[in-house]
């Protein structure tokens, strides 16, 4: 980032919107080499176990300099983003340091998957190349200050960003794009003089095309009112320049009711996202626990929430001497909800929420064999989580000797039946 007040100033606009996304464990703002050069590596890193994206940060006066723009401005972004995965992936070890765990070595054995952005935060731009590529290759997204922050705030969720970028680059590489996103009071002669020029030269180039009349929302709202994906007619290869008109595709998508229903279900989602926060925060032995919670996208996390305060809502109250119990599984995870008496404590209530989660492993016919477990007593008391993963199968004197203990405890009546969610994002 540069050393200015709009430097800093594009800088804390990036990791604000960031950490409230990502939570700050997985963000190391303006990251250097610390055994190294100390040199700066980008403005913002973000891990996620196997994911790394790197994020440049410009705040430039535009001033109506196209040519400066994308010969300066972009050029210069480009060329530190691929100097950054150059210096991460390359033959030194590397330590940077986080602003709450302190030093640590770059794991560049970890990522399979690199996400490369450029976030602008000029004012003026009317229109851009929302991708391009550094020098050796390799896809780099751009996009505007407003975009990044709309977007983010959208896909609020690891998952639900980067299977957006996925799709996004499947939709732009290989191709050139130019995307006019001002309106018509704002094309003016002088605006459509550099446009005619900047697409001359894009078509001068022997590849396709695409030229977007829409912003970069405009964009977005088009992956999701197609489920989340793009129209195959958009990602075929079958032409050699496509002009795409989605102006007013944001506008439309936010005001529509379903949309706004959507968020009003999403609230119960945050239920997760602030359980990460506040009860596992920098634990690191609860490292893996909360790296599988984030894993999951926003409508994962509403069933989740839902299941657990129904649960919740059921055995408020009248249930104090009791052991309840349920069961949900979501993606890759099953989900036990325990209440237990005040009194099961220690050794004892360990060995109670294994035997759930064993009985459940069972009677599901092992439907999932990575389990989360959240307990408590009374009003959300005594608050007991964690994770358990059943590397293989009981036998079937085990699966046995399990049903009947499950069974002694009144677990598992003739009533009990395990019901699969239904239920629609949108």
């Amino acid at each position: 980032m540069d050393s200015n007040p709009k430097g800093n100033e594009g800088e804390y606009f990036v990791n604000t919107i960031a950490n409230n996304i990502f939570l700050e464990y997985w963000c190391y703002p303006s990251p250097h080499d610390e055994k190294g050069d100390k040199k700066e590596i980008c403005d913002l890193l973000i891990t996620f176990r196997d994911i790394l994206i790197i994020i440049s940060v410009k705040n430039y006066d535009f001033k109506e300099n196209y040519d400066r723009y994308f010969n300066n401005t972009i050029e210069k972004a480009l060329k530190q983003i691929q100097g950054a995965e150059k210096k991460l992936f390359g033959n030194k070890e590397v330590f940077i340091k986080h602003p709450k765990k302190g030093l640590e070595l770059f794991d560049k054995t970890r990522y399979s998957t690199v996400f490369r952005i450029i976030v602008n935060l000029g004012k003026g731009l009317k229109f851009y190349h929302p991708s391009s590529y550094t020098k050796s290759g390799k896809h780099v997204t751009i996009m505007d200050g407003t975009a990044w922050f709309a977007i983010t705030n959208e896909m609020n969720t690891i998952k639900d960003l980067t299977n957006y970028l996925i799709a996004r680059e499947k939709l732009l590489s290989n191709k050139s794009v130019i995307m006019l996103f001002c309106s018509d009071d704002e094309y003016d002669k002088e605006t459509h003089e550099k446009f005619t020029e900047r697409v001359a030269k894009t078509q001068s180039k022997n590849e396709k095309h695409i030229f977007i009349s829409g912003s970069e929302l405009d964009l977005l709202a088009t992956y999701i009112n197609n489920s989340n994906s793009y129209p195959e007619n958009l990602t075929s290869d079958n032409y050699a320049g496509l002009f795409y008109d989605i102006d007013g595709t944001w506008k439309n998508f936010i005001s529509d009711p379903i949309f706004l229903k959507k968020k009003k279900k999403d609230q119960q989602s945050f239920f997760i996202d602030k359980f990460i926060e506040n009860e596992i925060g920098y634990r690191k032995e609860l490292k893996t626990l909360a790296e599988k919670l984030m894993s999951l996208n926003r409508f994962e996390r509403r069933i989740v929430s839902e299941n657990f305060f129904s649960f919740y809502d059921k055995y408020k109250k009248g249930y104090e001497k009791q052991f309840a119990r349920a069961f949900t599984d979501v993606s890759d995870f099953g989900f036990v909800f325990a209440k237990y008496p005040k009194e099961l404590q220690g050794e004892t209530l360990d060995n109670v929420l294994m035997l759930a989660i064993e009985s459940f492993t069972v009677h599901t016919e092992y439907l999932r064999t990575d389990f989360i477990v959240i307990a408590y007593y009374d009003d959300f008391k005594g608050l007991r989580y964690n994770n358990f993963e059943l590397t293989s199968k009981f036998t079937e004197q085990e699966e046995r000797e399990i049903m009947a203990d499950a069974k002694s405890l009144g677990w598992f009546s003739e009533s009990f039946n395990y019901r699969k969610i239904n239920e629609r994002e949108y």
